[in-house]
Protein backbone atom coordinates (compact mmCIF):
# COMPACT_ATOMS: atom_id res chain seq x y z
CA UNK A 1 0.00 0.00 0.00
CA UNK A 2 1.24 3.51 -0.81
CA UNK A 3 2.48 5.41 2.21
CA UNK A 4 1.03 8.93 2.18
CA UNK A 5 2.76 9.98 5.38
CA UNK A 6 5.22 12.18 3.44
CA UNK A 7 2.41 14.53 2.43
CA UNK A 8 2.56 13.70 -1.28
CA UNK A 9 -0.26 12.18 -3.29
CA UNK A 10 -0.17 8.67 -4.74
CA UNK A 11 2.13 8.01 -7.71
CA UNK A 12 0.73 8.57 -11.18
CA UNK A 13 -1.29 5.58 -12.32
CA UNK A 14 -2.13 4.47 -8.74
CA UNK A 15 -5.63 5.43 -7.69
CA UNK A 16 -8.16 4.16 -5.22
CA UNK A 17 -11.70 3.05 -5.94
CA UNK A 18 -12.95 6.29 -4.46
CA UNK A 19 -10.71 8.25 -6.82
CA UNK A 20 -12.24 6.66 -9.90
CA UNK A 21 -15.37 8.50 -11.00
CA UNK A 22 -16.66 5.26 -12.51
CA UNK A 23 -16.48 3.53 -9.14
CA UNK A 24 -13.77 1.19 -10.34
CA UNK A 25 -10.02 1.12 -10.43
CA UNK A 26 -8.48 2.10 -13.76
CA UNK A 27 -6.19 -0.63 -14.92
CA UNK A 28 -7.73 -3.18 -12.56
CA UNK A 29 -8.18 -6.79 -13.55
CA UNK A 30 -11.47 -6.99 -15.42
CA UNK A 31 -11.09 -10.56 -16.61
CA UNK A 32 -14.24 -11.55 -14.77
CA UNK A 33 -16.30 -8.64 -16.02
CA UNK A 34 -18.69 -8.69 -18.91
CA UNK A 35 -17.79 -7.33 -22.32
CA UNK A 36 -19.98 -4.30 -21.75
CA UNK A 37 -18.24 -3.50 -18.47
CA UNK A 38 -14.82 -3.81 -20.07
CA UNK A 39 -15.85 -1.48 -22.90
CA UNK A 40 -17.29 1.02 -20.40
CA UNK A 41 -14.03 1.04 -18.39
CA UNK A 42 -11.96 1.46 -21.56
CA UNK A 43 -14.13 4.34 -22.71
CA UNK A 44 -13.87 6.12 -19.38
CA UNK A 45 -10.08 5.72 -19.06
CA UNK A 46 -8.41 4.68 -22.33
CA UNK A 47 -4.96 5.64 -20.98
CA UNK A 48 -5.34 3.36 -17.97
CA UNK A 49 -6.62 0.56 -20.16
CA UNK A 50 -3.71 0.93 -22.60
CA UNK A 51 -1.15 0.96 -19.78
CA UNK A 52 -2.73 -2.14 -18.23
CA UNK A 53 -2.48 -3.95 -21.54
CA UNK A 54 1.18 -2.93 -22.00
CA UNK A 55 2.04 -3.93 -18.44
CA UNK A 56 0.27 -7.25 -18.84
CA UNK A 57 2.04 -8.09 -22.08
CA UNK A 58 5.45 -7.08 -20.76
CA UNK A 59 4.85 -9.14 -17.65
CA UNK A 60 4.52 -12.21 -19.85
CA UNK A 61 7.97 -11.56 -21.31
CA UNK A 62 9.82 -11.12 -17.99
CA UNK A 63 11.05 -14.70 -17.78
CA UNK A 64 11.60 -15.24 -21.49
CA UNK A 65 15.38 -15.58 -22.10
CA UNK A 66 16.80 -13.25 -24.73
CA UNK A 67 19.72 -15.54 -25.47
CA UNK A 68 17.33 -17.71 -27.49
CA UNK A 69 17.01 -14.98 -30.13
CA UNK A 70 19.23 -15.19 -33.20
CA UNK A 71 21.20 -12.09 -34.25
CA UNK A 72 18.55 -10.74 -36.60
CA UNK A 73 15.72 -11.20 -34.13
CA UNK A 74 17.79 -9.75 -31.30
CA UNK A 75 18.37 -6.53 -33.24
CA UNK A 76 14.72 -6.41 -34.37
CA UNK A 77 13.40 -6.86 -30.82
CA UNK A 78 15.75 -4.17 -29.51
CA UNK A 79 14.37 -1.78 -32.12
CA UNK A 80 10.82 -2.71 -31.12
CA UNK A 81 11.58 -2.23 -27.44
CA UNK A 82 13.03 1.21 -28.05
CA UNK A 83 9.97 2.16 -30.09
CA UNK A 84 7.70 0.98 -27.27
CA UNK A 85 9.78 2.92 -24.76
CA UNK A 86 9.48 6.06 -26.87
CA UNK A 87 5.70 5.68 -26.83
CA UNK A 88 5.63 5.28 -23.05
CA UNK A 89 8.05 8.20 -22.61
CA UNK A 90 5.79 10.43 -24.68
CA UNK A 91 2.80 9.49 -22.55
CA UNK A 92 4.77 10.14 -19.35
CA UNK A 93 5.75 13.57 -20.70
CA UNK A 94 2.10 14.44 -21.36
CA UNK A 95 1.04 13.29 -17.91
CA UNK A 96 3.85 15.24 -16.27
CA UNK A 97 2.96 18.31 -18.35
CA UNK A 98 -0.56 18.12 -16.95
CA UNK A 99 0.82 17.71 -13.42
CA UNK A 100 2.93 20.80 -14.09
CA UNK A 101 0.00 22.81 -15.47
CA UNK A 102 -2.21 21.95 -12.49
CA UNK A 103 0.64 22.75 -10.07
CA UNK A 104 0.03 19.47 -8.27
CA UNK A 105 3.51 19.68 -6.78
CA UNK A 106 2.60 22.71 -4.67
CA UNK A 107 -0.77 21.22 -3.76
CA UNK A 108 0.96 18.11 -2.39
CA UNK A 109 3.71 20.02 -0.56
CA UNK A 110 6.56 19.69 -3.05
CA UNK A 111 8.64 22.70 -4.06
CA UNK A 112 8.57 21.90 -7.79
CA UNK A 113 7.41 19.31 -10.28
CA UNK A 114 10.95 17.94 -10.34
CA UNK A 115 10.95 17.55 -6.55
CA UNK A 116 7.48 16.00 -6.72
CA UNK A 117 8.64 13.34 -9.20
CA UNK A 118 11.83 12.63 -7.27
CA UNK A 119 10.03 12.19 -3.95
CA UNK A 120 6.82 10.52 -5.12
CA UNK A 121 8.27 8.20 -7.74
CA UNK A 122 11.67 7.51 -6.15
CA UNK A 123 13.77 8.72 -9.06
CA UNK A 124 16.97 10.77 -9.11
CA UNK A 125 16.70 14.52 -9.42
CA UNK A 126 18.54 14.32 -12.73
CA UNK A 127 16.04 11.85 -14.16
CA UNK A 128 13.14 13.94 -12.84
CA UNK A 129 14.61 17.10 -14.40
CA UNK A 130 14.93 15.32 -17.74
CA UNK A 131 11.29 14.25 -17.71
CA UNK A 132 10.17 17.78 -16.81
CA UNK A 133 12.26 19.14 -19.70
CA UNK A 134 10.57 16.69 -22.07
CA UNK A 135 7.15 17.67 -20.77
CA UNK A 136 7.76 21.39 -21.19
CA UNK A 137 9.22 20.95 -24.69
CA UNK A 138 5.90 19.59 -25.92
CA UNK A 139 3.44 22.38 -26.78
CA UNK A 140 0.47 22.72 -29.15
CA UNK A 141 3.00 23.78 -31.80
CA UNK A 142 4.79 20.42 -31.57
CA UNK A 143 1.89 18.00 -32.18
CA UNK A 144 3.51 16.50 -35.28
CA UNK A 145 6.78 15.92 -33.43
CA UNK A 146 4.92 14.50 -30.43
CA UNK A 147 3.12 12.02 -32.67
CA UNK A 148 6.44 10.97 -34.23
CA UNK A 149 7.85 10.48 -30.73
CA UNK A 150 4.85 8.39 -29.64
CA UNK A 151 5.28 6.23 -32.76
CA UNK A 152 8.95 5.63 -31.92
CA UNK A 153 10.29 7.53 -34.93
CA UNK A 154 12.30 9.86 -32.67
CA UNK A 155 13.57 9.58 -29.10
CA UNK A 156 12.75 11.74 -26.11
CA UNK A 157 16.10 13.56 -26.37
CA UNK A 158 15.46 14.32 -30.02
CA UNK A 159 11.94 15.51 -29.19
CA UNK A 160 13.36 18.01 -26.69
CA UNK A 161 15.81 19.33 -29.29
CA UNK A 162 13.00 19.76 -31.81
CA UNK A 163 10.71 21.37 -29.24
CA UNK A 164 13.32 23.91 -28.18
CA UNK A 165 14.10 24.75 -31.82
CA UNK A 166 10.43 25.36 -32.59
CA UNK A 167 10.06 27.50 -29.47
CA UNK A 168 12.73 29.86 -30.79
CA UNK A 169 10.75 30.60 -33.97
CA UNK A 170 8.57 33.68 -34.21
CA UNK A 171 5.11 33.27 -32.71
CA UNK A 172 3.42 34.57 -35.88
CA UNK A 173 4.66 31.74 -38.11
CA UNK A 174 1.66 30.07 -39.75
CA UNK A 175 0.60 26.50 -38.99
CA UNK A 176 1.58 25.19 -42.42
CA UNK A 177 5.14 26.51 -42.15
CA UNK A 178 5.45 25.16 -38.61
CA UNK A 179 4.35 21.75 -39.84
CA UNK A 180 6.96 21.75 -42.61
CA UNK A 181 9.62 22.76 -40.07
CA UNK A 182 8.68 19.82 -37.85
CA UNK A 183 8.74 17.36 -40.74
CA UNK A 184 12.20 18.65 -41.70
CA UNK A 185 13.53 18.08 -38.18
CA UNK A 186 11.85 14.68 -37.84
CA UNK A 187 13.42 13.49 -41.10
CA UNK A 188 16.78 14.84 -39.92
CA UNK A 189 16.38 13.05 -36.57
CA UNK A 190 15.86 9.73 -38.37
CA UNK A 191 19.14 10.13 -40.26
CA UNK A 192 21.50 12.11 -38.01
CA UNK A 193 23.03 11.54 -34.61
CA UNK A 194 22.15 13.71 -31.62
CA UNK A 195 24.95 16.28 -32.10
CA UNK A 196 24.22 16.65 -35.82
CA UNK A 197 20.49 17.09 -35.11
CA UNK A 198 21.23 19.89 -32.66
CA UNK A 199 23.24 21.66 -35.34
CA UNK A 200 20.37 21.37 -37.84
CA UNK A 201 17.86 22.50 -35.21
CA UNK A 202 19.94 25.56 -34.37
CA UNK A 203 19.75 26.56 -38.04
CA UNK A 204 16.04 25.84 -38.46
CA UNK A 205 15.37 29.48 -39.26
CA UNK A 206 17.27 29.00 -42.54
CA UNK A 207 14.49 26.62 -43.62
CA UNK A 208 11.54 28.58 -42.24
CA UNK A 209 12.63 32.10 -43.17
CA UNK A 210 15.71 32.04 -45.42
CA UNK A 211 15.59 35.78 -46.15
CA UNK A 212 15.90 36.71 -42.48
CA UNK A 213 18.06 33.73 -41.52
CA UNK A 214 21.34 35.60 -41.12
CA UNK A 215 19.89 38.24 -38.82
CA UNK A 216 17.89 35.69 -36.84
CA UNK A 217 20.88 33.40 -36.36
CA UNK A 218 22.94 36.34 -35.17
CA UNK A 219 20.27 37.27 -32.64
CA UNK A 220 20.02 33.67 -31.44
CA UNK A 221 23.77 33.38 -31.04
CA UNK A 222 23.96 36.65 -29.13
CA UNK A 223 21.17 35.50 -26.84
CA UNK A 224 22.93 32.14 -26.30
CA UNK A 225 26.23 33.86 -25.57
CA UNK A 226 24.54 36.14 -23.05
CA UNK A 227 22.92 33.17 -21.31
CA UNK A 228 26.20 31.28 -21.35
CA UNK A 229 28.05 34.19 -19.75
CA UNK A 230 25.39 34.50 -17.05
CA UNK A 231 25.63 30.75 -16.40
CA UNK A 232 29.44 30.70 -16.29
CA UNK A 233 30.59 29.52 -12.88
CA UNK A 234 33.60 27.87 -11.24
CA UNK A 235 33.48 25.92 -8.00
CA UNK A 236 36.38 24.25 -6.27
CA UNK A 237 37.76 23.20 -2.93
CA UNK A 238 41.07 21.73 -1.75
CA UNK A 239 40.94 18.13 -0.55
CA UNK A 240 42.39 16.66 2.61
CA UNK A 241 43.93 13.93 0.45
CA UNK A 242 45.91 16.46 -1.59
CA UNK A 243 43.48 16.36 -4.52
CA UNK A 244 41.37 19.44 -5.23
CA UNK A 245 37.88 19.00 -6.64
CA UNK A 246 36.35 21.51 -9.00
CA UNK A 247 33.54 21.86 -11.51
CA UNK A 248 32.02 24.62 -13.55
CA UNK A 249 30.39 25.91 -16.70
CA UNK A 250 31.89 27.87 -19.59
CA UNK A 251 30.62 29.46 -22.79
CA UNK A 252 31.11 27.09 -25.71
CA UNK A 253 33.66 29.38 -27.38
CA UNK A 254 35.78 29.57 -24.24
CA UNK A 255 35.52 25.82 -23.76
CA UNK A 256 36.66 25.34 -27.35
CA UNK A 257 39.77 27.43 -26.60
CA UNK A 258 40.47 25.36 -23.49
CA UNK A 259 39.95 22.11 -25.39
CA UNK A 260 42.33 23.20 -28.15
CA UNK A 261 45.03 24.04 -25.63
CA UNK A 262 44.58 20.76 -23.75
CA UNK A 263 44.54 18.66 -26.90
CA UNK A 264 47.68 20.40 -28.14
CA UNK A 265 49.71 19.22 -25.16
CA UNK A 266 47.88 15.94 -24.55
CA UNK A 267 48.13 14.43 -27.99
CA UNK A 268 47.75 10.62 -27.91
CA UNK A 269 50.97 10.24 -29.86
CA UNK A 270 52.83 11.37 -26.75
CA UNK A 271 51.65 8.28 -24.89
CA UNK A 272 53.57 5.11 -25.82
CA UNK A 273 51.31 2.37 -27.10
CA UNK A 274 53.61 -0.56 -26.40
CA UNK A 275 52.13 -3.53 -24.52
CA UNK A 276 52.59 -3.54 -20.72
CA UNK A 277 55.80 -5.23 -19.70
CA UNK A 278 57.89 -3.84 -22.54
CA UNK A 279 61.46 -3.16 -21.28
CA UNK A 280 62.23 0.52 -20.83
CA UNK A 281 64.13 1.98 -23.74
CA UNK A 282 63.00 -0.81 -26.06
CA UNK A 283 61.08 -0.31 -29.27
CA UNK A 284 58.30 -2.66 -30.29
CA UNK A 285 57.83 -2.46 -34.03
CA UNK A 286 54.32 -2.37 -35.38
CA UNK A 287 51.39 0.01 -35.93
CA UNK A 288 50.85 2.51 -33.15
CA UNK A 289 53.95 1.67 -31.11
CA UNK A 290 56.78 3.88 -29.96
CA UNK A 291 59.81 4.08 -27.69
CA UNK A 292 59.17 3.45 -24.00
CA UNK A 293 60.90 5.84 -21.61
CA UNK A 294 59.25 5.40 -18.18
CA UNK A 295 56.27 7.58 -19.07
CA UNK A 296 54.22 6.51 -16.06
CA UNK A 297 56.81 7.84 -13.62
CA UNK A 298 56.81 4.61 -11.60
CA UNK A 299 60.59 4.22 -12.14
CA UNK A 300 60.31 0.49 -12.78
CA UNK A 301 62.21 -1.69 -15.22
CA UNK A 302 59.21 -2.32 -17.46
CA UNK A 303 56.46 -0.07 -18.75
CA UNK A 304 53.29 -0.78 -16.73
CA UNK A 305 50.77 0.86 -19.03
CA UNK A 306 49.77 4.06 -20.74
CA UNK A 307 47.91 7.15 -19.60
CA UNK A 308 44.19 7.27 -20.25
CA UNK A 309 42.67 10.10 -22.26
CA UNK A 310 41.33 11.69 -19.08
CA UNK A 311 44.72 11.46 -17.38
CA UNK A 312 46.42 13.14 -20.33
CA UNK A 313 43.91 16.01 -20.28
CA UNK A 314 44.28 16.34 -16.51
CA UNK A 315 48.05 16.67 -16.73
CA UNK A 316 47.69 19.08 -19.64
CA UNK A 317 45.35 21.23 -17.55
CA UNK A 318 47.93 21.29 -14.75
CA UNK A 319 50.54 22.46 -17.25
CA UNK A 320 48.24 25.28 -18.38
CA UNK A 321 47.86 26.51 -14.81
CA UNK A 322 51.58 26.30 -14.10
CA UNK A 323 52.39 28.35 -17.20
CA UNK A 324 49.95 31.19 -16.70
CA UNK A 325 51.66 34.56 -17.33
CA UNK A 326 51.20 35.81 -13.78
CA UNK A 327 52.89 39.10 -14.56
CA UNK A 328 50.05 39.84 -16.99
CA UNK A 329 47.21 38.99 -14.59
CA UNK A 330 45.36 41.69 -12.61
CA UNK A 331 46.77 42.49 -9.20
CA UNK A 332 44.76 42.11 -6.05
CA UNK A 333 45.77 43.74 -2.80
CA UNK A 334 49.49 44.43 -2.69
CA UNK A 335 50.65 41.49 -4.76
CA UNK A 336 49.97 39.87 -8.08
CA UNK A 337 48.56 36.38 -8.61
CA UNK A 338 51.70 34.60 -7.47
CA UNK A 339 52.09 31.82 -4.93
CA UNK A 340 54.71 32.36 -2.22
CA UNK A 341 56.20 29.20 -0.74
CA UNK A 342 58.05 29.25 2.58
CA UNK A 343 60.68 26.58 3.05
CA UNK A 344 63.58 25.94 5.39
CA UNK A 345 67.02 26.17 3.78
CA UNK A 346 67.96 22.64 4.90
CA UNK A 347 64.69 21.23 3.59
CA UNK A 348 65.24 22.96 0.26
CA UNK A 349 68.76 21.55 0.00
CA UNK A 350 67.84 17.97 0.89
CA UNK A 351 64.48 17.87 -0.84
CA UNK A 352 63.02 16.04 2.16
CA UNK A 353 60.11 17.57 4.03
CA UNK A 354 57.39 20.05 3.21
CA UNK A 355 56.98 23.68 2.24
CA UNK A 356 54.13 25.99 3.21
CA UNK A 357 52.10 28.02 0.69
CA UNK A 358 50.77 31.48 1.45
CA UNK A 359 47.29 30.11 0.72
CA UNK A 360 47.53 27.90 3.80
CA UNK A 361 48.27 24.67 1.93
CA UNK A 362 51.51 22.79 1.63
CA UNK A 363 53.59 20.95 -0.96
CA UNK A 364 56.47 18.53 -0.73
CA UNK A 365 59.99 19.92 -0.74
CA UNK A 366 60.64 18.07 -3.99
CA UNK A 367 57.68 19.78 -5.66
CA UNK A 368 58.80 23.16 -4.30
CA UNK A 369 62.25 22.61 -5.79
CA UNK A 370 60.71 21.86 -9.19
CA UNK A 371 58.37 24.83 -9.10
CA UNK A 372 61.20 27.10 -7.97
CA UNK A 373 62.45 27.01 -11.56
CA UNK A 374 59.23 28.74 -12.67
CA UNK A 375 58.05 32.31 -12.26
CA UNK A 376 54.78 30.88 -10.96
CA UNK A 377 56.21 30.45 -7.48
CA UNK A 378 58.17 32.83 -5.27
CA UNK A 379 60.35 31.04 -2.69
CA UNK A 380 60.92 32.48 0.77
CA UNK A 381 63.92 30.51 2.05
CA UNK A 382 64.31 30.55 5.83
CA UNK A 383 67.39 29.94 7.96
CA UNK A 384 67.62 29.78 11.74
CA UNK A 385 64.59 31.13 13.61
CA UNK A 386 62.48 31.94 10.54
CA UNK A 387 65.05 34.39 9.18
CA UNK A 388 64.54 34.98 5.44
CA UNK A 389 67.72 34.11 3.57
CA UNK A 390 66.35 34.73 0.07
CA UNK A 391 63.17 36.28 -1.30
CA UNK A 392 63.07 37.19 -4.93
CA UNK A 393 63.36 36.14 -8.53
CA UNK A 394 65.96 38.38 -10.14
CA UNK A 395 68.89 36.02 -9.67
CA UNK A 396 66.99 32.78 -9.43
CA UNK A 397 65.09 32.79 -12.72
CA UNK A 398 66.32 32.67 -16.27
CA UNK A 399 65.31 35.91 -17.94
CA UNK A 400 63.53 36.30 -21.26
CA UNK A 401 66.66 36.48 -23.37
CA UNK A 402 68.25 33.48 -21.67
CA UNK A 403 65.10 31.46 -22.35
CA UNK A 404 65.25 32.51 -26.01
CA UNK A 405 68.84 31.27 -26.14
CA UNK A 406 67.90 27.99 -24.45
CA UNK A 407 65.03 27.51 -26.89
CA UNK A 408 67.33 28.11 -29.85
CA UNK A 409 69.80 25.56 -28.52
CA UNK A 410 67.52 22.84 -27.07
CA UNK A 411 64.49 23.31 -29.38
CA UNK A 412 62.24 21.87 -26.65
CA UNK A 413 62.47 19.39 -23.81
CA UNK A 414 65.90 17.73 -23.85
CA UNK A 415 64.59 14.41 -22.53
CA UNK A 416 65.10 11.70 -25.18
CA UNK A 417 61.85 10.97 -26.97
CA UNK A 418 59.95 14.00 -25.67
CA UNK A 419 58.41 16.41 -28.19
CA UNK A 420 57.26 19.22 -25.87
CA UNK A 421 58.06 22.56 -27.57
CA UNK A 422 60.00 25.35 -25.82
CA UNK A 423 56.81 27.22 -24.91
CA UNK A 424 55.73 24.30 -22.71
CA UNK A 425 59.11 23.79 -21.05
CA UNK A 426 60.70 25.05 -17.86
CA UNK A 427 64.25 26.34 -17.61
CA UNK A 428 66.10 23.96 -15.28
CA UNK A 429 69.34 24.58 -13.38
CA UNK A 430 71.64 21.59 -13.96
CA UNK A 431 73.47 22.43 -10.75
CA UNK A 432 70.54 23.35 -8.50
CA UNK A 433 70.04 27.01 -7.73
CA UNK A 434 69.66 26.26 -4.02
CA UNK A 435 73.12 24.62 -4.06
CA UNK A 436 74.79 27.61 -5.67
CA UNK A 437 74.15 26.79 -9.30
CA UNK A 438 74.38 29.96 -11.42
CA UNK A 439 71.52 31.18 -13.61
CA UNK A 440 73.60 30.86 -16.76
CA UNK A 441 72.89 29.28 -20.12
CA UNK A 442 75.78 26.87 -19.55
CA UNK A 443 74.01 25.66 -16.41
CA UNK A 444 70.52 25.55 -17.90
CA UNK A 445 68.38 23.34 -20.11
CA UNK A 446 64.73 23.03 -21.06
CA UNK A 447 62.55 20.32 -19.51
CA UNK A 448 58.80 19.76 -19.73
CA UNK A 449 56.97 19.58 -16.37
CA UNK A 450 56.67 15.79 -16.43
CA UNK A 451 60.37 15.15 -17.06
CA UNK A 452 61.29 17.97 -14.67
CA UNK A 453 59.48 16.03 -11.94
CA UNK A 454 61.14 12.81 -13.03
CA UNK A 455 64.57 14.42 -12.86
CA UNK A 456 63.93 15.79 -9.38
CA UNK A 457 63.43 12.28 -8.00
CA UNK A 458 67.22 11.97 -7.94
CA UNK A 459 67.46 8.76 -9.98
CA UNK A 460 68.08 10.58 -13.22
CA UNK A 461 70.57 13.35 -13.90
CA UNK A 462 71.31 15.91 -16.59
CA UNK A 463 74.80 17.01 -17.57
CA UNK A 464 76.33 19.30 -20.15
CA UNK A 465 78.34 17.46 -22.78
CA UNK A 466 81.71 18.75 -23.97
CA UNK A 467 80.08 20.23 -27.08
CA UNK A 468 77.61 22.26 -24.98
CA UNK A 469 74.56 20.01 -25.46
CA UNK A 470 72.54 18.73 -22.44
CA UNK A 471 72.38 14.96 -22.01
CA UNK A 472 70.34 12.74 -19.69
CA UNK A 473 72.02 10.19 -17.40
CA UNK A 474 69.72 7.20 -16.72
CA UNK A 475 69.71 5.30 -13.41
CA UNK A 476 71.69 2.08 -13.04
CA UNK A 477 68.52 -0.01 -13.32
CA UNK A 478 68.19 1.26 -16.89
CA UNK A 479 71.89 1.28 -17.78
CA UNK A 480 74.44 -0.06 -15.24
CA UNK A 481 77.12 2.05 -16.96
CA UNK A 482 74.90 5.18 -16.84
CA UNK A 483 75.87 6.30 -20.31
CA UNK A 484 74.53 9.73 -21.33
CA UNK A 485 71.52 9.81 -23.67
CA UNK A 486 71.02 12.70 -26.07
CA UNK A 487 67.72 13.72 -27.64
CA UNK A 488 67.47 12.69 -31.29
CA UNK A 489 66.91 16.29 -32.42
CA UNK A 490 70.19 17.33 -30.77
CA UNK A 491 72.35 14.65 -32.37
CA UNK A 492 74.70 15.77 -35.19
CA UNK A 493 73.28 15.07 -38.62
CA UNK A 494 75.17 12.62 -40.76
CA UNK A 495 76.96 14.09 -43.77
Amino acid sequence: MYDSSFGYGPPLGLTTVADDPAGGTPGADVSGASGAEVSRTAALDPIGTALSAVTDQLGRAVDVPVWSLDDDRLQARLTQALQAKAGVDELIARLVAEVDDRDLATKTGASSTRAYLAATHRMSTGQAAGIVAQARAMTPRTDISRAAWAAGRISGEQAVVIGKALAMLDADIDTSTMGLAQLHLIESAEQLNYVQLRHVANHLVEVVDPDAAEAKLGEQLQAEEHRALQATVFRGRPGLDGIARFSGRLPNATFAMLSKALEACASPRRTPANPPGTPLGATVHGPGTSDVIDVDGAHCDTETGVLTYGQRLGRAFAELIEHLPIDKLPQHGVANAQIVVTIDATTLATGVGEATLDTGGSVSAAEARRLACNAGLLPAVLGGPSKILDLGMSQRLFDRYQRIALAARDKGCVWPGCDRPPAWCEAHHMKPWHLGGPTDITNGCLLCPFHHRLLDTGEWAVVMAADGIPEIIPPTRIDPQRRPIRHQRLKPRAG
